[in-house]
């Protein structure tokens, strides 16, 4: 590249020379224009040549105003055009040697100012396409300046730059840091509709892993949100939900209680709370000890926070949190407030959080004893129209206790219509052995009588399919875990359910003494699981076969779901949130 450009201004040189020096040729008197001369013009065409081919001609043609913007459209086409030779590789050496010579020069134009807008603008593109650590004092500058609807594009590169820099591990100056704060907290959703800018925006502000952000997004948390829909837009979908997920991936423990308070804030925790419970799961160690004072109405600020809640849903919703978290201390607090919980919400709540706790004697029990209190026309407020007893009922799955079989099969005799009764059957058919799947089909075959033939057609999809998986394994673990191989169809939908079957099977068969080994197995299979339901279940019985944590584990599922996002496989994105999650539970119950 340096070769072909540097020729062509020595070919004009030569040119030039050989037609200074042609007079040469003929006899001419010695004299004060002769040779001397005849030389004398030769440096000066020399000093006179100015390569259009060479980026340094057009470097020196950015100092002259008015040449500038042709000299930035130029270099700019430089780079465009070697990385089009290079294969868009930044790295190539021609491309390093070209940004090596521009990109200084270039970066200054921009922070020195007296650029017409559309120059800048263009500019601005060029250095943030290049990711170059040497463009921030022009990045600064643009977020410095940022005119919310005149320098939406400038912002927009100039975040998309620090976000590629900071997925590449290079430390960004003080001052890009601090001026992109600046920019977020100015920014307001309601006014923008470029998606491309506030995704830019919000990215760069949580990927950059700035520890100076902790104490100013615990500090937008606590504003207060009104109903007019700008604020909701710009307090609770852009500052605030954007400061959780700053909170959250520096795991700042400073803000597990404004997080909490947060949380228990009825106008707020609709749109926050599921973020919200994650943060808290990355922080559990620390998150655990505040969420018990908030069960136990311990802290008056807490207590405060929740007064807008109805029929205690406040309860249910810091129990959804230790249940996320799944550590014994959480377990035991659910355990001593269960009794005591004197609303259906409450009860409903504490009753469904204890299913996902660290198995314990205790919790089968306390259980059934939360559901013997409630009726058919219980309601929480938390279930909308689904009946606490018919939810309980599903839940109850997450026992892995084959024993209930019995307790579902009485209760379905009292369910009060074929919606309770088709979620009754599908916690027997992932926890029936063998010995009931005659009591089971039996159930099967009086439902079927009541519930339209269209709903009830995948209820016996399942019961086919969960009957097909115990003939063939019976009590052996190899084979259910052998069946997590193999490929599921697309149709019908109900087509996964085998592989749930498995899944609950290695638990029931393979838990106790044997726990460690059946969970190393699963791991070893989850991979080959793409369906995201099937996924979800194995996950879930990787989570129910280490009650102590287990950080390999956890370190095995954070490499599948990273393999997962490299390859792009959008199907299993909301498979993989809960295989991330229970990676998270593994390592806090460890702590």
């Amino acid at each position: 590249m340096k070769t072909a450009r540097t020729l062509s201004c020595t070919l004009r040189l030569l040119s030039a020379g050989l037609g200074a020096l042609a007079p040469l040729a003929a006899p001419v008197p010695i004299g004060p224009i002769g040779a001397t001369g005849a030389i004398g013009v030769v440096a000066a065409t020399l000093l006179a040549c100015d390569d259009d081919n060479d980026p340094k001609t057009w470097v020196k043609r950015l100092d002259d105003p008015a040449q500038r913007a042709n000299a930035i459209k130029r270099l700019t086409q430089f780079y465009e055009d070697d990385m089009t030779r290079a294969s868009n590789n930044a790295s190539a050496p021609e491309v390093k040697q070209l940004l090596d010579t521009i990109v200084d020069p270039m970066t200054k134009q921009y922070t020195g100012g007296n650029l017409d807008d559309k120059t800048r603008t263009d500019l601005m593109k060029f250095l943030g396409e290049t990711h170059d650590v040497r463009t921030q004092p022009a990045i600064a500058k643009a977020l410095k300046d940022f005119e919310m609807g005149k320098t939406d594009d400038e912002v927009r590169v100039a975040c998309e730059s620090i976000n590629a820099m900071a997925k590449a591990g290079v430390k960004l100056e003080q001052n890009v840091l601090d001026e992109l704060w600046a920019v977020f907290a100015k920014f307001q959703l309601s006014k923008t509709t470029s998606q491309r800018l506030y995704t830019a925006l919000h990215e760069a502000v949580v990927n950059v892993h700035e520890r100076s952000y902790g104490d100013k997004a615990i500090d937008k948390l606590k504003a207060p949100v009104s109903d007019n829909v700008d604020s909701q837009k710009d307090q609770l979908m852009w500052w605030q939900l954007t400061s959780v997920q700053v909170i959250s991936d520096l795991r700042y423990t400073k803000a597990v209680k404004p997080l909490i308070v947060a949380l228990l804030t009825p106008s707020k925790t609709s749109t926050l709370g599921a973020t919200i419970q994650f943060a808290l799961l990355k922080m559990a160690k620390d998150a655990e000890p505040e969420l018990i004072k908030a069960l136990n109405g311990q802290d008056p600020d807490y207590t405060k926070a929740a007064e807008g809640f109805e029929d205690k849903a406040n309860i249910g919703v810091i129990a959804n949190v230790l249940a996320q978290i799944g550590r014994a201390p959480g377990r035991d607090a659910i355990l001593s407030a269960l009794p005591g919980a004197d609303t259906d919400t409450a009860r409903t709540e504490l009753a469904q959080a204890l299913v996902q706790m660290p198995n314990d004697p205790r919790n089968e029990p306390a259980f059934l004893a939360a559901y013997g209190k409630l009726t058919w026309d219980s309601s929480d407020k938390m279930l909308g129209p689904l009946k606490p007893r018919a939810a309980l009922a599903q839940q109850a799955a997450n026992f892995y206790d084959p024993k209930l079989v019995d307790w579902l099969l009485k209760e379905m005799k009292k369910a009060p219509d074929f919606n309770t009764k088709l979620l009754q059957l599908d916690t027997m058919f992932k926890i029936m052995l063998p010995e009931r799947k005659s009591d089971v089909a039996d159930a099967v075959a009086k439902v079927k009588k009541e519930a339209p033939a269209d709903i009830f057609a995948y209820s016996q999809q399942e019961f086919d399919l969960a009957s097909t998986a115990l003939d063939k394994c019976k009590a052996d673990v190899g084979c259910y875990l052998s069946m997590l191989d193999l490929p599921i169809p697309n149709t019908p939908p109900t087509a996964y359910f085998k592989a749930v079957k498995a899944s609950w099977m290695t638990v029931i068969l393979g838990g106790g003494p044997s726990a460690n080994g059946t969970r190393g197995e699963l791991v070893k299979h989850l991979d080959k699981v793409k369906n995201p339901g099937a996924r979800i279940a194995v996950v879930a019985a990787i989570d129910e076969l280490a009650p102590q944590g287990d950080v390999a584990t956890a370190d095995a599922l954070d490499k599948i779901v990273a393999a997962d996002a490299k390859s792009g496989d959008k199907e299993l994105t909301s498979a993989d949130n809960t295989v991330a999650q229970v990676a998270w539970r593994l390592r806090a119950r460890g702590q």
